[in-house]
């Protein structure tokens, strides 16, 4: 087995044997073959969600507030453009 290195993914297997469950720094094409615990051969790696962290937290508050704040703004702006348009002349020649 290799060391831990925390640059290379981590997966998580499980033997078929002894029914542990272990994890591994590898690359992705790499498989391990033998079990850590038991050393049976053949220990499957088991299916995962990646798990996405943000650094930082958002900024403003619930998505739908933000939302709304855009559309309530973007009126605004078009209705003004409207008024602008209204009081315009346009010439068909």
């Amino acid at each position: 087995m290799k060391p831990k290195n925390p640059i290379m993914p981590k997966y998580i297997y499980k033997c078929n044997g002894c029914e542990e469950h272990f994890e591994v720094h590898h690359g992705m094409s790499e498989t391990i073959d033998i079990c850590i615990h038991c050393s049976m051969v053949d220990p499957h790696r088991v299916p995962q969600m990646p798990f996405l962290k943000r650094l930082e937290e958002p900024k403003g508050g619930k998505v739908g507030d933000e939302v709304n704040a855009a559309i309530k703004a973007n009126k605004a702006i078009l209705e003004d453009a409207k008024r602008e348009a209204r009081g315009e002349f346009y010439n068909d020649s």
